[in-house]
């Protein structure tokens, strides 16, 4: 009996280790402010994977298909009922981050005799008037990381620091345009694709060149194709969420 806490340590490292490596060739996504909201962006092959989940929330994940699904419809479903409960104003993100989705993901990833979530998640929400943009970040663990400025999801740890690094040598403190955070996004993107290809390879070596964005995006829109979705704060009524068309990412990618 003595010996049955570290029976359940190594078998929640075997775990996280298992789901890391399905992880590991998961589309990155890429979480990005912009003038008049925020967007964000993946490359897809045929499954839809920006979704909105209320007004002004929107999310994407990397994992499992089945999981994702039903996660989403998790978070999506109770705002809709608290949403019809009490007010739209009493649905946030913090709310469905800390006390709906993180606590899924802790729980089924702890109880190692069930099925643990195949998952990372992204959220963004964007607020009324001066408020600020939030970006959550929702690790299979159940771990949460809240920012502002911009986020990513990525196969490895390692992946997601290069693609942060790559954006923070870029960016600046002003807010670009729609056009040129689109661009941003996608090579941010590329980075971490060219990354998640190396294997471990990358754990050790996490530069990639201009060269190799470019030839990892040609590449990689053979087959798939840029999925954008934005929370646009000009939009008309309440929902602000929209999917941008295949024309308008073509045209925001020529004017760059």
């Amino acid at each position: 009996m003595r010996d049955l806490p570290y029976r359940w340590i190594e078998a929640i490292q075997d775990r996280r280790d298992y789901i890391e490596d399905q992880l590991r060739l998961g589309s990155p996504v890429v979480g990005l402010p912009y003038t008049h909201g925020s967007l964000l962006l993946t490359v897809s092959k045929g499954a839809q994977k920006i979704f909105e989940v209320h007004d002004r929330i929107a999310l994407s994940a990397i994992g499992h298909p089945a999981d994702i699904e039903r996660l989403r419809m998790l978070v999506t479903d109770t705002a809709s009922v608290q949403a019809f409960q009490s007010a739209t104003e009493d649905v946030n993100l913090h709310r469905l981050t800390h006390y709906v989705l993180a606590h899924t993901f802790k729980q089924a990833f702890e109880a190692i005799v069930g099925e643990a979530y195949i998952i990372k998640m992204l959220l963004v929400e964007i607020g009324n008037g001066d408020a600020a943009t939030q970006f959550t970040h929702i690790n299979y663990d159940g771990n949460v990381k809240v920012q502002q400025e911009a986020a990513v999801i990525g196969g490895t740890t390692e992946i997601e620091d290069a693609m942060q690094n790559y954006l923070a040598s870029e960016q600046n403190d002003a807010k670009p345009d729609l056009p040129t955070a689109l661009q941003l996004a996608l090579k941010t993107w590329a980075v971490g694709r060219e990354l998640s290809q190396r294997f471990e390879e990358a754990e050790d070596n996490t530069e990639v060149t201009d060269e190799q964005i470019d030839e990892i995006i040609n590449t990689e829109l053979e087959n798939g194709e840029i999925e954008v979705g934005v929370l646009d704060s000009t939009l008309s009524g309440d929902t602000k969420f929209r999917l941008l068309t295949q024309d308008e990412i073509q045209a925001s990618r020529s004017t760059n």
